[in-house]
């Protein structure tokens, strides 16, 4: 019962989160020479084959990617428009489908004094939740920019992967991520998911800031595991296929719940078959409403990847210090869970 509470209040303080955040990236913006493929179950290897082998050559492929979660792949290429290629394969019977690699945005501050302080604590009652219990240790997968997994405030809660010795240059527990102690970094291709942004460790904190420390603040689960999966440069913006393989990671390795205050792009099949696979291994997947004031119901587009229905999606509007819709946050009778 302790643990369920407390994974009730770890999912509250990612509410209050998403509440705070989830600006969206302009529609239609994605990488110029890749897209994400995937092919068709059943067909003999040698048409795969045949139909891999053609497109490759046609379009000068420079490097291919496995989304073993969504059995698909992501080509990169040095021959041709996305547009142009997506037109001439889309229908070809031996393929599933092909899109784009959209490009999104971790969300950005609003312009609200209150926002650096801790009033919402007070709104989800933590006190209240404390004094039943103050921590577990819940894996908790932040995909975002990163996380500073040396802050004081933060060091004792980061989730560490048993089965990786750090810096040897050796996948230890075979897992197909080399020095992966405490995450992966998706961007650089590297077991390093330093924040270089500073909004993954903002997040990570509300999450699972160390309690009775005398240190900082706290967080609403004081001795949760932050997993930090980092998708979203410096620049805050990322591509769907890195979230895809962080949530890959995060259902991988264990994670119960992950954090995603960013959003962006056009409808992705790819982004929402990971979501639902995620799903399916019991993964809770919670994110942003967004920021623009849209009503989410008339304009789902506007609102990725929170819009996509799926079971294990949680969207979250934002509120103030009234508990009143706040003036940015999106709405959205059906596509809105919460505020």
């Amino acid at each position: 019962m302790k643990k369920l509470m407390l994974l009730l209040a770890s999912l509250l303080v990612l509410y209050v989160l998403n509440a705070q955040s989830g600006n969206q990236a302009p529609q239609n913006e994605y990488v110029a020479n890749r897209v994400i493929i995937k092919f068709r179950a059943g067909i003999p290897a040698a048409t795969l084959a045949d139909v891999k082998a053609r497109i490759k050559n046609e379009i000068q492929t420079t490097k291919t990617r496995n989304l073993k979660l969504i059995d698909a792949e992501v080509w990169e290429f040095s021959k041709g428009k996305v547009s142009d290629i997506i037109s001439k394969w889309k229908n070809d019977p031996r393929i599933k489908y092909i899109e784009p690699d959209y490009i999104v945005h971790g969300s950005n501050d609003p312009n609200d004094p209150l926002y650096p302080s801790l009033w919402g604590m007070a709104k989800i009652k933590a006190s209240q939740a404390w004094d039943i219990t103050t921590g577990s240790n819940v894996v908790v997968g932040v995909i975002d920019a990163g996380v500073d997994y040396n802050h004081p405030d933060l060091a004792a809660n980061i989730w560490t992967n048993p089965g990786e010795i750090a810096n040897n240059g050796i996948d230890d527990d075979n897992n197909g991520f080399v020095d992966d102690v405490h995450g992966y970094d998706f961007v650089n291709n590297d077991g390093d998911p330093m924040d270089d942004n500073r909004h993954g460790t903002h997040v990570a904190g509300t999450i699972a800031a160390r309690g009775n420390n005398n240190t900082g603040v706290v967080g609403v689960n004081w001795t949760a595991k932050i997993m930090a999966l980092k998708f979203l440069g410096s620049n805050g913006s990322g591509t769907n296929s890195d979230a895809i393989r962080a949530i890959q990671y995060a259902t991988q390795m264990g994670a119960r719940l992950t954090n995603n205050s960013w959003g962006g792009g056009s409808y992705s099949q790819a982004m929402y078959d990971a979501i639902k696979a995620a799903g399916a291994a019991n993964i809770m997947f919670v994110a942003a409403a967004g920021n623009t004031a849209s009503n989410n119901d008339a304009q789902p587009y506007l609102a990725y990847p929170s819009t996509y229905d799926l079971d294990n999606i949680i969207s979250v509007a934002a509120t103030d210090i009234n508990d009143l819709k706040a003036s940015f946050s999106n709405y959205g009778a059906t596509t809105v869970d919460l505020g």
